[in-house]
């Protein structure tokens, strides 16, 4: 019997031709396999001469672009950790940041904040860059060195996104990252002549997994623009863009964009994808409606090292308000015992798989009360249809409870996107001396219309208890820097 060792990160990049690999738009910039190959056996070296060892934690702080790609897939051939951190955080956030992941050694594109950071914290640190192609850090020497890495060794290090409590580190391992890669390129069918627009950040799971290596993985191009919807359709025709995956948000951007433009964006874009928040299916419908390209809802966390499930391509059935099948894992609502529901009965939404870690980093709690036998809560309230399709009713602390009527939030801003004027739609619950929670809405819209207008279209469509008993119209809704909607803060905001 023929046992085959699974592949390193560092091995998922085969292809070593004149194709372009990594694209950047506003330089005019591209580099090749063949270059690629040759900057990752470089930057191995470079990382080798700077003392980076197997075991070692590396923070990555920079911008998307080339020199981050290749300095996270360098880290994973010396068998190091990489944290990517957003370049955006403060002196006090990335110093938080660096000392709560016991950072050994960090490499940044010349942020202030990072060094500062890293001073503070007595980090090592080195600027990182491109020039003529190729990782340069420090200027210091390095030749090729052979891949360390190993698919068992922890590959990334990432802090969950914190929307309903206090940011858990999630330590995914390189044969995680593996298994969830080859899920996304198997079934999308990705191929060498694909053209992606990354405009998810690399500091996330999402950008990371689902078009950087996903697309590395099978011989594509990766286009890394600075991301704006005002020359987003441009860059798409620009670059012959063939998909792209985003957060529902940012699709929401491109396609008030596109309703701006004097006609419909040209465009050979054979599928988009739509991961890391709720999909609304009003969203869903005029997206294709405008766009003409098929959208695919998918559902990821970053414990899962990103995809669990998704709606097939066509002609396979997309089903509207679900996240789809499991893709290359196992999934099952629980309940509050570990025990599995009935199909198309609501609990908590349950995974195992490869792809999916088996602890969080230094938090024994969190680790029990999230993780057995294999299978990982996610947190996630969610239904299983008889043939596998999986429907999203809310996160378990995000269920607003009126009188004892759980009221899922996704389902009322359906109800809100559904009225022509709003563009955006958050709920969230408002505290209730009588029924202990209300239903809260803040919206954003492209048109005329009142709260009290609001509210009425929702009497049509909504039982009486679940229709919002305060809607705030806002000029914006909060965001994390991923584009999910920070219901925690949104009470607090309209209080104000």
């Amino acid at each position: 019997m023929t046992v085959t060792t699974p592949p390193t990160l560092r091995q998922l990049v085969t292809r070593s031709d004149d194709h372009p690999a990594l694209v950047v738009p506003e330089s005019g910039a591209s580099l090749s396999y063949a270059a690629l190959q040759r900057a990752l056996d470089r930057a191995a070296g470079r990382l080798a001469a700077l003392g980076v060892r197997e075991g070692d934690r590396v923070a990555l702080v920079a911008a998307n672009g080339p020199a981050l790609v290749i300095a996270f897939l360098a880290a994973a051939a010396r068998g190091a950790a990489a944290a990517p951190l957003n370049p955006a955080l403060g002196v006090a956030e990335m110093t938080a940041e660096l000392d709560d992941l016991r950072i050994t050694r960090l490499l940044h594109d010349g942020s202030a904040a990072a060094a500062t950071a890293a001073a503070e914290t007595q980090v090592a640190a080195s600027s990182m860059g491109m020039r003529d192609a190729l990782l340069q850090v420090d200027d210091e020497a390095g030749e090729p060195v052979e891949d360390a890495g190993d698919p068992g060794a922890l590959a990334l290090l990432l802090h969950t996104s914190g929307t309903t409590s206090k940011p858990k580190t999630v330590p995914i391992r390189q044969r995680n990252l593996i298994a969830s890669t080859g899920v996304i390129a198997q079934g999308y069918g990705l191929h060498g002549d694909d053209v992606t627009m990354c405009v998810m950040p690399l500091f996330h799971v999402h950008g990371l997994v689902a078009t950087v290596l996903a697309t590395l993985s099978t011989g594509g191009t990766v286009v890394l623009p600075r991301f704006r919807p005002s020359t987003f359709w441009d860059d798409v025709a620009s670059h012959g863009a063939t998909w792209y995956t985003a957060v529902p948000t940012i699709h929401a951007r491109l396609l008030t964009r596109a309703r701006e433009l004097p006609r419909a964006p040209r465009h050979n874009l054979r599928f988009v994808r739509s991961c890391s928040a709720p999909l609304p299916t009003v969203l869903w419908r005029r997206y294709e409606d405008t766009i003409d390209a098929p959208l695919v809802e998918a559902y990821g966390m970053t414990e899962a090292a990103h995809q669990m499930s998704s709606n097939p391509l066509p002609p396979a059935e997309r089903r509207p308000g679900t996240v789809g099948q499991a893709t290359g894992v196992e999934i099952t609502p629980l309940d509050d015992d570990w025990r599995p529901v009935p199909a198309g009965e609501d609990g908590e939404v349950a995974v195992r798989g490869p792809s999916v870690v088996d602890q969080y980093l230094d938090n024994p709690a969190a680790t029990a009360a999230s993780f057995r036998d294999g299978w990982f809560r996610t947190g996630d309230v969610g239904k299983l249809s008889a043939d596998g399709y999986l429907t999203l009713v809310g996160r378990v602390k995000e269920l607003i409870n009126r009188a004892g009527e759980k009221i899922s939030p996704y389902e009322v801003e359906e109800a809100l996107l559904s009225h022509p004027a709003v563009a955006e739609a958050a709920v969230y619950p408002v505290p209730d001396e009588k029924y202990g929670e209300q239903v809260g809405a803040v919206v954003v819209l492209q048109g005329e219309a009142t709260p009290k207008e609001l509210t009425a279209h929702c009497a049509d469509r909504l039982a009486a208890f679940k229709r919002p008993a305060l809607v705030t119209i806002l000029p914006e809704i909060p965001k994390g820097p991923t584009g999910k909607v920070q219901r925690r803060n949104l009470a607090g905001l309209v209080a104000r």
